[in-house]
């Protein structure tokens, strides 16, 4: 997994997303990140995701860790998908250390192994 993500930490501070598009397009906006937050009212709480070449979404919950791939994903279920897959997908940066994990004040996003 390239980038592991603590949602446990996560203040839904929307760092991650203006630094990756900053990074791609030298422009701050959410709509040309990898990343993406996700909140969900209903329980409370922000969860992270990111797209990973070939549509595969990491879906990161204070419940647990989701890998989808376009096999897995129902439309009428999940974390609200469709905005994210029309992005660009992840590519930690080409550096040793992704820009969103630079930027994360609470630390809730590292490097993967």
């Amino acid at each position: 997994m390239p980038i592991n993500v603590d949602t446990l930490k996560c203040t839904g501070c929307g760092l991650c997303e203006l630094a990756c598009s900053f990074r791609r397009d030298r422009v701050f906006t959410t709509m040309r990140s990898s990343i993406m937050l996700h909140l969900d009212d209903k329980r409370n709480y922000f969860g992270v995701m990111i797209k990973l070449p070939n549509d595969v979404l990491i879906l990161a919950r204070p419940e647990g860790l989701e890998i989808q791939r376009p096999t897995d994903r129902k439309d009428e279920e999940g974390a609200g998908a469709k905005p994210i897959l029309l992005r660009e997908p992840c590519d930690e940066c080409g550096e040793e250390e992704p820009y969103c994990v630079r930027i994360c004040p609470p630390m809730c996003l590292s490097k993967g192994e």
